[in-house]
């Protein structure tokens, strides 16, 4: 039987009848609430899976950055345009899992960054938390950060630490570190006057580093350096990148 549309009316609008569709649209926000959407379902990533990833080395060829976006990829992390940020972040998060996780996620990871780097976008997709701060700025450890309490200080092209200012960055940086944790850095590769540095630099700065706690972790070889030369020579505007991870002793 039809019922009338003004008793319809007096139905829907009792009390009770309110009450029923309330709980039934608060029970549908609860159940989409509880859905896991696409950008946060956390991605399963071991240390084996990075098997043979460098987290020390030099970047000298476009494909070699192109491999590693793609390799990112078929791992299951989110997108990025950029080749080169791709490689660096690639090695860094080799160097993560490899090194400073227990498996738990747990690690303190510190982005000088920010929040929209692909390292950071790539480490949250596998469950971790980093913090944005700028430890490697003068009075922020010891403020902003309790010295030694940090895993991983990361500053990842295109942030990379500059020429002039990359024995302060690592100082500081390593003042956050525990003991055993890692600070990873880029530089770039090049002439002086391009704000690039060449493999002598890059070796010079290693062995500074070392007379202040901190080892490399990889190294760089012969054949390399050679490369990076013939880089830094070459076409105006061409560059390369350094990748350097170190461990605090």
């Amino acid at each position: 039987m039809k019922v009338p549309s003004t008793a319809a009316a007096r139905i829907s609008g009792s009390p009770s009848v309110q009450r029923a569709v309330d709980r039934a649209r608060q029970a549908a926000r609860d159940t989409a609430s509880r859905l896991p959407h696409p950008a946060d379902q956390k991605v399963s990533l071991r240390a084996t899976d990075f098997t043979g990833i460098r987290t020390t080395g030099l970047l000298l060829d476009g494909a070699e950055a192109r491999l590693a976006r793609k390799a990112a990829r078929r791992l299951g992390l989110p997108r990025t345009l950029d080749d080169t940020s791709a490689w660096a972040a690639f090695g860094a998060l080799a160097a993560l899992l490899r090194i400073v996780d227990d498996g738990s996620r747990r690690s303190v990871v510190v982005d000088t960054a920010g929040p929209r780097s692909v390292f950071t976008r790539w480490a949250t997709k596998i469950g971790f938390a980093p913090v944005h701060v700028d430890v490697m700025r003068a009075e922020v450890v010891g403020t902003d950060v309790d010295p030694g309490s940090v895993d991983l200080v990361v500053r990842l092209h295109p942030h990379s630490s500059d020429p002039q200012t990359v024995d302060e960055d690592l100082a500081r940086g390593a003042s956050a570190l525990r003991r055993g944790g890692l600070i990873i850095v880029t530089l770039r590769l090049g002439t002086d006057d391009a704000g690039g540095v060449g493999v002598a630099d890059l070796r010079s700065l290693i062995a500074r580093a070392d007379e202040q706690g901190l080892s490399l972790i990889g190294d760089i070889p012969l054949e390399e350096g050679r490369q990076a030369r013939a880089v830094a020579e070459g076409e105006p505007g061409n560059f390369g990148l350094a990748l350097l991870t170190f461990r605090r002793r």
